[in-house]
């Protein structure tokens, strides 16, 4: 039963993804030689049965051969040990049963276990098995599809610290490619997560991440909104991008706001808009602006609201009184548009350093539920974003790492161009690594 057990993973291992090619013509070439060598050897013998073992050895010798090669019985016998050594048992009593090993991607490689040990015994015991692979444990889950399987991935490549932007990695619709993950490309889908959060320390890559949408935004011919309140340069590139697009020009103004008067008439302003493409959609039978305009009518421009430091809008305590009532209802407009605004193609997002309970807040933080995190030294900073403490974890050195959803991701870097003067503010400059 052993054997047969044995042989019939050695037959999964030689027919597994990926190199099944290479490892059938290797396995095919072994059965050839062996083949030749058995009828060499046995015209050289003249006992009769010592000639009919050598030349049918051949077979057993490549089956030995597979079983050896593909059987992975060392690898099953390590497993079963450390199982054992730090009592990794299922409900049934069992140790869990290796299955096999595959290259994810280029990052990762999985090992899958048939398995009745609950993931929270495998959680704990994620620095043991770091400490069996000699590697980082990126994530164990169980597949939906069979939950009574573990799957490990474990780091084989880490992150580049550094990607640079290509519009090849554009995305259709309203899809924005963020970067690369040890999970594979990112991609914010604002047709699903239509809001977002995009927090980290000072020099993370915040802004360069923020760019880099805006970018794609310009190329998707939206409507773009950037509130800087800071009343930096960091959008100046961005805006002259935007002004090659001479027909959002009329009617829309300049691309980046700095005063908060102007920003609330600009919020308070869009909230109507929604509402009439709101009216639209249900006169039209329709629900979002998808299908409206599938229908081939009028076509309405999906929205993207940038709001850099957005703690700098939201946070009202130390504005006085006149400056106060002026926040308060650009803090409100702004909520309203978070809560309705989703099936009118507005996106919102926030850019945030210093996270705290007076910025995002529990509707703020239910409503923009797609979130990119950087590095936080603060613990508590990292749990108001994302929930959890893995922000600190992350590379502090490194520019433009965040974790979205439950990945580590190096966003994409849009480089600056060369050094330009657009009427006297000086722009670009080399791309940072």
């Amino acid at each position: 039963m052993w054997f047969l057990k044995t042989l019939w993973h050695a037959l999964k291992g030689l027919c597994r993804r990926p190199y099944t090619l290479r490892k059938l013509n290797i396995f095919a070439a072994v059965v050839l030689v062996l083949y030749v060598l058995s009828h060499i050897f046995a015209g050289q013998t003249e006992n009769m049965m010592l000639t009919f073992c050598v030349r049918w050895a051949w077979v057993p010798l490549s089956v030995l051969f597979l079983i050896i090669r593909h059987g992975e019985i060392i690898t099953r016998s390590r497993y079963k040990k450390f199982f054992k050594s730090k009592n990794i048992v299922g409900f049934n009593g069992k140790l869990p049963t290796y299955i096999k090993t595959v290259a994810f991607n280029r990052y990762l490689k999985k090992i899958c276990f048939k398995s009745r040990v609950p993931l929270c015994e495998w959680t704990k015991n994620i620095p043991c098995l770091e400490m069996f692979y000699k590697k980082k444990i990126h994530k164990i889950e169980n597949p939906k599809e069979a939950i009574t399987n573990t799957d490990i991935y474990v780091i084989e490549e880490l992150l580049p610290d550094y990607i640079l932007w290509s519009d090849e990695f554009m995305m259709n619709g309203r899809q924005f490619s963020i970067g690369e993950g040890y999970m594979g490309q990112t991609v914010w889908d604002a047709s699903s997560l239509a809001h977002g959060i995009v927090a980290g320390a000072t020099g993370g890559g915040k802004t360069a991440l923020l760019r880099c949408i805006i970018h794609q935004a310009i190329l998707k011919k939206f409507n773009i909104e950037i509130f800087d309140f800071k009343q930096g340069g960091d959008f100046v590139q961005s805006e002259q991008e935007y002004r090659k697009y001479k027909d959002f020009e009329a009617g829309y103004g300049p691309m980046v706001t700095a005063e908060p008067k102007e920003a609330c008439d600009i919020l308070v302003s869009l909230l109507v808009e929604v509402r009439y493409r709101l009216e639209k959609f249900k006169e039209a039978g329709v629900t979002n602006i998808d299908e409206f305009n599938a229908l081939g009518w009028n076509q309405f421009i999906p929205w993207l609201l940038v709001f850099d430091e957005a703690a700098e809008i939201l946070d009202v305590k130390p504005k006085d009184k006149i400056e106060k009532e002026l926040y308060i209802e650009i803090d409100q407009t702004l909520r309203t548009l978070a809560r309705i605004s989703r099936a009118a193609g507005v996106h919102i997002l926030l850019g945030i350093i210093r996270p705290s309970h007076d910025v995002i807040d529990g509707q703020i933080k239910n409503n923009l539920l797609w979130r990119a995190c950087g590095y936080f030294a603060d613990s508590a900073a990292s749990k108001i974003v994302l929930e959890n403490d893995r922000a600190t974890e992350l590379p502090p050195n490194v520019k433009g790492r965040f974790l979205i959803g439950d990945d580590e991701v190096q966003a994409y870097y849009l480089p600056l161009p060369k050094e330009q003067t657009i009427g006297s503010v000086r722009v670009g400059g080399a791309a940072e690594p």
